[in-house]
């Protein structure tokens, strides 16, 4: 019995020592907490949407999330402790591009760039990243970080593709301009070529001008012709709008003035025939308006005919401002239309200013910040107040004052000061 005893003794002294000796080691070492632990990593490499795996030097596959075993087409059990270049490459030597020795030999993060995806259709970048595992035992790893790169490689190849189809638009773009230009050129010397170099040296009369078009051609045309009876003829126009299309109209209506300029006829005549030239000849809507006189030295007398254009001045030696208007619209438009004329006389001094409307329809931001426009009235009266200015400095005093603004159309201004 007393053996019994201590018989049965022995036996729970050595189940309650072996209680405390596995109480000992779960406070050390405890499983539930380890496995909930190592269930927590794995659950968090496969939150993450890119292939990782953690792989040792010998290229072991020790842990891998769920988009890494889905890139290799293998369960999680034919994964782990498997050679990564076999599983992923179908190799049995280490990929030939590797860095993971690398990785570890110089212990900081290396990034192959390109490499092909196993699939053998598009491309992946794979960043190797070292570290030392402990869970176990110290042992050097690498976390193999594999991203997708196959659409960003056909956005960057699209993209390039894209690139050459724009250089190429953009080379015969230059080239287009380049000729847009010579031929913008041609006809700026073509235009040229029509108007006058130099105002005509006459008895009676001092005359300057200045012409400005703000494109490479403009629409703006003069001319002066003289006729065997002394008489001088004065011609200004402003075909619409600007470019090619209102040189064209310029061309034509010069062209028109040569033809039926040639010997003097009344004026109103002339400018009617001008307007039949256009409605024959121009079918695109733009018209011209335009201002031609005649000053006749015998009698000292001006006479003119306004077809829309915009009203010249005599300014006389009195300072007195006397607008030279008759009834008429612009050519090109209307046919049957009728023009009248009518005659002014002058004396020695008097002055007349012939112009555009792109002389005065322009603006310039005053001192407090507002657009002030100059307009006719504005530009009549900066004439006239040049007045004292001796008349070859006239022009030079007129653009002086017209620095400040900012020009958009094409402009001509013709000075004429009588001298007998």
């Amino acid at each position: 019995m007393t053996s019994n005893n201590g018989m049965l003794f022995l036996v729970i002294s050595a189940v309650l020592l072996l209680i405390a000796l596995l109480l000992m080691l779960y406070r050390r070492f405890p499983m539930h907490l380890i496995y909930r632990s190592k269930m927590g990593l794995q659950d968090m490499f496969d939150g993450i949407s890119d292939p990782l795996a953690v792989i040792t030097g010998d290229f072991r596959i020790l842990r891998a999330n769920r988009a890494y075993t889905s890139l290799i087409n293998k369960s999680f059990s034919e994964t782990i402790g498997g050679k990564c270049f076999e599983l992923l490459r179908g190799r049995t030597t280490p990929c030939k591009d590797c860095r993971l020795k690398r990785s570890l030999a110089e212990n900081s993060p290396i990034v192959l760039a390109r490499t092909d995806h196993p699939g053998k259709n598009g491309a992946l970048s794979i960043t190797f990243t070292p570290f030392i595992l402990t869970l176990d035992k110290m042992e050097s790893c690498i976390i193999e970080h594999i991203r997708d790169i196959t659409l960003l490689e056909r956005l960057k190849h699209d993209l390039e593709r894209k690139n050459r189809s724009l250089a190429h638009t953009m080379k015969n773009l230059k080239e287009a301009q380049q000729n847009i230009r010579d031929e913008l050129q041609l006809a700026r010397n073509l235009q040229q070529g029509l108007l006058p170099t130099a105002a005509p040296a006459i008895q009676g009369l001092k005359i300057d001008h200045m012409y400005h078009p703000v494109t490479d051609v403009g629409g703006d045309i003069y001319d002066f012709i003289r006729y065997p009876s002394k008489h001088l003829g004065i011609f200004i126009g402003d075909a619409s709008g600007h470019g090619l299309s209102a040189a064209f109209v310029g061309t034509i209506s010069k062209m028109s003035l040569y033809n039926h300029g040639r010997r003097e006829i009344p004026v109103a005549e002339l400018v009617s025939r001008i307007n039949d030239d256009l409605i024959s000849n121009v079918h695109t809507g733009h018209y011209l308006t335009c201002f031609w006189g005649i000053f006749n030295f015998d009698d000292a007398t001006f006479t003119f005919c306004r077809a829309g254009h915009p009203m010249p001045v005599q300014i006389k030696k009195n300072g007195t401002i006397r607008e030279l208007t008759t009834p008429g619209t612009f050519i090109g438009i209307l046919a049957n239309t009728s023009f009248e004329q009518a005659t002014v006389t002058f004396e020695r001094g008097d002055r007349f200013f012939i112009f555009t409307d792109g002389i005065y329809e322009v603006g310039n931001i005053s001192a407090d910040g507002e657009d002030r426009m100059l307009g006719y009235d504005g530009f009549v009266s900066l004439c006239a107040s040049c007045s004292n200015v001796p008349f070859s400095k006239v022009l030079t005093a007129i653009r002086n004052k017209l620095g400040a603004y900012t020009y958009e159309d094409d402009y001509t201004l013709i000075a004429v000061e009588a001298t007998i």
